[in-house]
C-alpha cells in the first residue's frame, strides 16, 4: 500500500532530507466527508503514518489527507492514478499529478504541519551541531512554505525547472545550517 502514496510523501521529505510534522491541524477535521472520501481518507492517513522516511503523526496524516481528499476530490485523485476504484491508495504505479492537484497536496500538507519548525527539531536530533531555535528561525526566512510548495510542485509534475528549486531550497537549508552551528 505505501509505494505509491510515499513516493508522494517522500518528495517532500527527500527535498527537506528530514521528517514532517508537527501542528497547524486545528480546522482541518470539521469537514463534511462521504462514506467513500472517509474510506479514501483512512487509506491515505495510514500510509502517510507507515512511511519509514519522516512518519507524520496520525493527526497530521490525517489532517493532510482530509484536506487533501476534500479539496480534490475522488474522481481526480483516481484519475491521477493514487488512489484505486476502490479508494485503496494505488501500489502499482505512481501518481501523475498535474500543478493545480500537487499545490492542492502541498496547500494541504503545509496547511497541517509546521514544515520548518519540525525540520530543525529533526535536524538537530541527528546533528548535535545545529541549534534548533537558530535553525528554525532561518529556515522561516529562507525556506518558507511559499519556496517548499514551490520544490513539491516542481518535483511532483516533473517541472522542467524542478533541478533548479531544488537546488534553491538545498542552498536555504544549507544556508541555515552554516547560521545554526553551534558555537
Amino acid at each position: 500500500m505505501k509505494k505509491a502514496i510515499l513516493a508522494v510523501l517522500a518528495v517532500l521529505l527527500l527535498v527537506a532530507l528530514s521528517a514532517c510534522g508537527s501542528g497547524k491541524s486545528d480546522n482541518k477535521d470539521k469537514v463534511s466527508l462521504s462514506k467513500d472520501e472517509k474510506t479514501a481518507v483512512a487509506n491515505l492517513e495510514k500510509a502517510f503514518t507507515e512511511s519509514t522516511t519522516g512518519a507524520l503523526s496520525t493527526t497530521e496524516a490525517k489532517c493532510v489527507a482530509t484536506d487533501f481528499v476534500d479539496k480534490v476530490g475522488l474522481a481526480k485523485l483516481k484519475a491521477a492514478d493514487l488512489l484505486t476504484d476502490t479508494y485503496a491508495v494505488n501500489t502499482t504505479g505512481s501518481p501523475k499529478f498535474d500543478t493545480a492537484t500537487s499545490g492542492k497536496f502541498a496547500d494541504a500538507l503545509l496547511g497541517c504541519v509546521d514544515y520548518q519548525k519540525k525540520l530543525a527539531t529533526e535536524t538537530a536530533k541527528s546533528d548535535k551541531t545545529i541549534d534548533a531555535a537558530k535553525f528554525e528561525s532561518c529556515l522561516r526566512d529562507k525556506l518558507p512554505d511559499s519556496l517548499v510548495k514551490k520544490m513539491l510542485i516542481a518535483s511532483q509534475t516533473n517541472a522542467s525547472d524542478s533541478a533548479e528549486i531544488g537546488a534553491e531550497g538545498n542552498k536555504a537549508m544549507t544556508d541555515c545550517k552554516t547560521a545554526a552551528a553551534k558555537k
